[in-house]
């Protein structure tokens, strides 16, 4: 049976029944509970899960302390372009905004999206975002979420799991079916990568130099170097679902998922290495480079700080 964590990612066909009208509730194990991704917002980390929950750490992830939220559904993505302005997105159609770096937010959904599931969220300044979700909506706004328009980036209705930004200027959208769309321009026109595999992929880490690392379901590791006209193909012996990447400031590449599972790179993506952490056996959503050799993972434990094997 599919873990919780597992059942959130893959959501979406049925929004929880928690009012969108409802506001978080002070947990103080919210950082100790399911947390579905993680972001930096200048010098700290923002963390969102199950239940509305928001948790903020200004010390490497080391403690935590908790952000109310303006529903109580549960919250899959957020995104920081810089250290004040953020937005988290979720299930019932949620979208909220923060000004003040995470500590007061409000809803910019108009509460009527009861029956949309949204699954990341990625901004590239303080006007200019897009939320992406199942059955292929995607919503952009060029006024910091102040309006909403619907585009189609894919004529097919795919759940796009995961939108990121590449160091060059390109976006990625991964997805299920094998989807993986590119956009050279901003996220106006977007090509769709031919992928020799056709199960669902849960991001795309973007290196330097057109450089792609695309994994997914069963341990599918996939890397391009042109923005994903030609492809490697890189499977883990370890056959997990792997939801979760992030490159090191050293160039470490750390992919994380399901069963406390990663896989370490330090060539590129070229190869991977697996690593399994003693005494942590809990599916992992994101994780983020937290300093000192060390990741955090969120996921069903909530947020952990790790120590990274030495080479």
């Amino acid at each position: 049976m599919l873990s919780r964590l597992i059942s959130a990612l893959l959501a979406a066909s049925v929004a929880l029944p928690l009012g969108a009208a409802e506001s978080s509730e002070p947990a103080p194990l919210a950082a100790r509970a399911l947390l579905l991704d993680v972001v930096r917002a200048g010098d700290k980390l923002v963390a969102v899960g199950d239940r509305g929950h928001i948790v903020l750490s200004a010390d490497g992830g080391r403690t935590w302390t908790q952000s109310l939220a303006p529903t109580r559904a549960m919250l899959t993505g957020v995104a920081f372009p810089d250290a004040q302005h953020g937005w988290a997105v979720g299930h019932d159609g949620v979208i909220l905004a923060t000004a003040d770096g995470g500590q007061i937010w409000s809803r910019q959904d108009d509460g009527q999206g009861l029956d949309t599931v949204w699954l990341d969220v990625l901004f590239r300044d303080a006007r200019h975002g897009f939320v992406v979700g199942a059955y292929g909506k995607f919503l952009v706004t060029a006024d910091g979420g102040q309006s909403w328009t619907a585009v189609r980036p894919s004529p097919d209705e795919v759940h796009f799991n995961r939108i990121t930004a590449g160091p060059d200027g390109y976006l990625y959208l991964a997805g299920e079916s094998g989807t993986v769309l590119a956009s050279h321009d901003g996220g106006a026109t977007w090509l769709k990568a031919e992928v020799p595999y056709d199960g669902s992929l849960f991001g795309i880490l973007p290196l330097d130099g057109g450089c792609i690392i695309a994994y997914g379901l069963r341990g599918h590791i996939l890397r391009s170097d042109d923005h994903g006209t030609n492809w490697a193909q890189l499977n883990s012996e370890v056959k997990v679902l792997i939801m979760g990447g992030t490159r090191l400031q050293n160039g470490v590449i750390v992919l994380g998922g399901q069963g406390g599972n990663f896989f370490l790179s330090r060539d590129a993506g070229k190869t991977f290495t697996h690593w399994k952490p003693a005494d942590f056996g809990t599916s992992v959503a994101d994780l983020i480079e937290a300093g000192n050799n060390a990741i955090i993972a969120v996921g069903e434990a909530g947020a952990v700080r790790l120590e990274l094997p030495k080479p």
